[in-house]
């Protein structure tokens, strides 16, 4: 076979159908060993590559806003309506809790939900044998366990208002975390036994002891602060990201 032969093979990308053109490829042959002849066959494909940014073109997107804000198709109007009622839900009790804070009544009806999860948080983290460990494992299990949910929902089936709804619950929960910790000097907050962290048995609560035994006890209140400024900077944060998929759907999802 002469070496100077041109061959065509014919490539299909499943991943990209944008395929422009074929380019011929020529025919490399290895040096002869014997009877040893084994062609090699070597083929470049010109895929398209989008010129511009384009919302209704996902593809023209860096692939991180990808991964962020491309939602999955709903399956008709039906599901847009329930959708955007619980995205109005959200803006209401975001607005509610930054209004009342603790005192909220959807921050009373969340915490008895958070309770048995903050509780679950001593238990887990008790295995590494760490006292400050031990008690802060409450606090980060209530933030953690919403943040489960919202991967799951996220990562694997773009559900974005599922997972902004659940990572609102952990931002929630900053509030729920935010009050222990405005506690932890005065030691005033009824808990779980029913008295106060200063009629303990032990004389403390988590977040007492938690800034005693880190030097940061006098700085209680600036903590707190900024634990109030996470959750609510967060909450608003998450009511844009599920109203972004909410928007996509109905401008570029739906008539598809």
């Amino acid at each position: 076979m002469r070496h100077d032969e041109y061959i065509f093979k014919t490539m299909k990308d499943e991943e990209n159908p944008h395929i422009v053109e074929e380019q011929p490829a020529r025919q490399m042959v290895r040096a002869r060993n014997g009877t040893d002849n084994v062609p090699l066959k070597l083929v470049t494909v010109k895929h398209e590559t989008p010129s511009t940014f384009s919302l209704a073109e996902p593809g023209s997107w860096p692939v991180w806003l990808q991964f962020l804000l491309y939602p999955k198709t709903l399956n008709g109007t039906a599901f847009f309506i329930v959708r955007s009622f619980l995205l109005v839900m959200m803006v209401f009790y975001t607005i509610q809790l930054m209004q009342n804070g603790y005192d909220a009544w959807v921050a009373q009806f969340l915490h008895c939900l958070n309770l048995p999860v903050h509780e679950s948080g001593h238990i887990i983290f008790g295995i590494f044998g760490n006292r400050v460990l031990t008690s802060l494992g409450g606090s980060l299990f209530q933030i953690i366990m919403p943040l489960v949910f919202c991967f799951a929902l996220w990562i694997k089936p773009r559900d974005i208002l599922g997972a902004a709804i659940a990572l609102w619950w952990a931002f929630e929960n900053f509030i729920d975390v935010a009050v222990y910790i405005d506690d932890a000097l005065p030691m005033k907050l009824t808990l779980i036994s029913g008295g106060t962290g200063a009629e303990a048995p032990y004389g403390f609560h988590d977040w007492n002891f938690i800034l005693s035994e880190t030097g940061l006890l006098l700085k209680y209140d600036t903590i707190a602060d900024a634990v109030y400024t996470a959750g609510y900077i967060g909450m608003w944060l998450c009511v844009l990201w599920g109203a972004w998929s909410l928007f996509y759907y109905w401008f570029f999802q739906r008539e598809r």
